[in-house]
């Protein structure tokens, strides 16, 4: 047992070990871990239940009754923990069960992945934007409609197109930074005009594409058309190819569609998306609707 207390006080990472959350050992990296000053301070502790979320506990109480139960190390787990101090932080935390002094406990080994966690979803909220604008992309959109699909939602929201009219002549006439720079201007505006619960990407090239959430179609055309009003009335100041200061403006089309109950994203685009082809026939810069 000796041996094997040195080698958990020497280990860099922290480790404590319980019998059903009442600790009898922790090394001075656990202490750390919790906020606490020594690893005494931790064997003062009723239960180190109270160093993760509350909501963690039930999971925890099946967790240490199976590998107590099975004898065999638990899979790595990825928790919220958070210290005595009140510091959040993510634990990756790993079981073995171990003879203590004579009694069967579990021997808990934890690694701090928070910068790891973050790292990744920094890479994975990267992957799921558009370059430019910093919106959502089409890949990432369409996962949320699904998702809202199975949540069974998906029916409280319209579905709207937004397309910059005639966009081919600011960057023929101002070059293609100057088409960034109000591609860009113009993602904000939208999103701006959105609500919490509602979803915005960039489709691709000039087109916008939104999820709104509105009670009747009404009120919803009623917003898109304060939208389209406050785009076209907003100068962008740009460089011309020539270097040369100017103010543009430009207007854009909107189709718009009420999705229906389980609706795929292929049906609904194509429902707004023959609504803002009416729009453009009709003479660009309005919003059409299309039951």
């Amino acid at each position: 047992m000796g041996t094997f207390r040195q080698i958990l006080d020497a280990h860099p990472n922290p480790c404590v070990v319980h019998i059903n959350f009442v600790p009898k050992y922790a090394n001075d990296a656990f202490a750390v871990f919790s906020g606490l000053e020594t690893a005494k301070d931790v064997l003062n502790l009723e239960t180190i239940k109270v160093l993760f979320e509350k909501s963690h506990w039930a999971e925890a109480d099946q967790r240490y009754h199976n590998v107590i139960e099975l004898g065999i190390p638990s899979p790595r787990q990825i928790i919220n923990h958070t210290d005595m101090n009140g510091n959040p932080m993510i634990a990756e935390i790993t079981d073995n069960v171990v003879d203590w002094e004579g009694q069967k406990a579990l021997c808990t080994f934890i690694s701090v992945v928070t910068d790891r966690i973050q790292r990744e979803k920094q890479l994975i909220n990267l992957a799921a934007r558009d370059e430019l604008t910093g919106l959502f992309n089409r890949r990432y959109f369409i996962e949320t409609y699904n998702t809202l699909i199975k949540s069974g939602s998906i029916h409280e929201y319209s579905m709207a197109i937004v397309d910059i009219d005639l966009f081919k002549n600011v960057n023929d006439s101002y070059g293609h930074l100057a088409g960034d720079k109000m591609l860009t201007h113009i993602a904000n505006t939208v999103s701006e005009s959105m609500n919490e619960d509602e979803h915005i990407a960039r489709l691709g090239g000039e087109e916008f594409v939104l999820l709104l959430k509105e009670g009747s179609h009404v009120k919803l055309v009623s917003r898109l058309e304060t939208l389209r009003d406050t785009i076209q009335n907003q100068k962008v100041s740009v460089l011309s190819t020539h270097n040369v200061p100017s103010e543009i403006s430009c207007t854009v089309s909107i189709g718009l569609t009420k999705i229906m109950k389980n609706t795929t994203f292929k049906s609904s685009y194509f429902k707004a998306d023959r609504a803002l082809y009416q729009a453009k026939r009709n003479g660009r810069n309005q919003v059409v609707f299309d039951l």
